[in-house]
Order: structure tokens, then sequence, then C-alpha cells
């Protein structure tokens, strides 16, 4: 269980069985949280072919604008992208804050749908690509 609303952290990212994850930087702490989604899940190692679900963790704005155009270009048409960074109240270094994740990912063409505390490190912003039409 993470967080205060009781449901499993798994539950709260919408992992689901059966979906193509990829995970950069995966902390160990959340990786045993998310233990019981990922056995279901089909964990790749390295951005090949489309994703349903793509996690990436980073401190850094200039990481982030580096890594971000490769994952969007990997997300499946119904697959979702989070991006965490280190909470401003976990005393982590970081340049990066809610405004400035949402900011990079419209650039991109995704639209964020829901924030999340991951950890007590961690926060999460959920994208999916922006509906044309």
């Amino acid at each position: 269980m993470a967080g205060y609303s009781g449901k499993a952290l798994g539950d709260k990212l919408g992992l689901k069985s059966g979906m193509k994850v990829f995970f950069k930087d995966l902390p160990e702490d959340v990786q045993k949280d998310l233990k019981a989604h990922l056995s279901e899940a089909e964990i790749v190692k390295t951005l090949k072919g489309t994703f349903d679900y793509l996690h990436v963790f980073t401190k850094e704005v200039k990481e982030l604008q580096k890594q971000l155009p490769k994952l969007v270009e990997s997300l499946g048409e119904k697959g979702m992208i989070w991006i965490s960074w280190p909470k401003g109240s976990s005393k982590v270094p970081t340049d990066l804050n809610e405004n400035i994740v949402r900011e990079i990912g419209l650039k991109l063409g995704i639209v964020d749908v829901k924030v999340c505390a991951v950890s007590e490190i961690w926060s999460g912003l959920k994208f999916y690509r922006r509906k044309t039409g």
C-alpha cells in the first residue's frame, strides 16, 4: 500500500496485467511497492516498439528534456507516460516541479490528466497523447 488513499501504488498508477512497460531510473523503494503489479507486466529494458506504460524518474529539467521526446515516440496509441520528480518536501535537490513538468510535456503534444504521490520522495504526473479531431 502506498499513500493515504489505501490503494496499492500500481493501481493508482494504472498498471495492469499484460501491459508492456518501460521504466527509466526506477528507484528501489518504488520498485518494491510495485512488485506485485510488475510480476504481471511485460517489462522491457530498451525503448523498442510501442508501450502501454512508460515511467521516467528524474531530478533535472535538462535530463527530462533529453529523455521525454524518446518516450513520446514510444508511446502506444492508448498508452500513458508518468513523469516523476522529487517532491519539494523531500529535500532532494531538483530544478523540477509540477508546472515545469507539465509545460515540458505539453510542448511535446502530450497532456496531463492526473497527479500522484508515488512515494515519500517522488511526485508523478500522468500524461496521454493529445486527442486529435
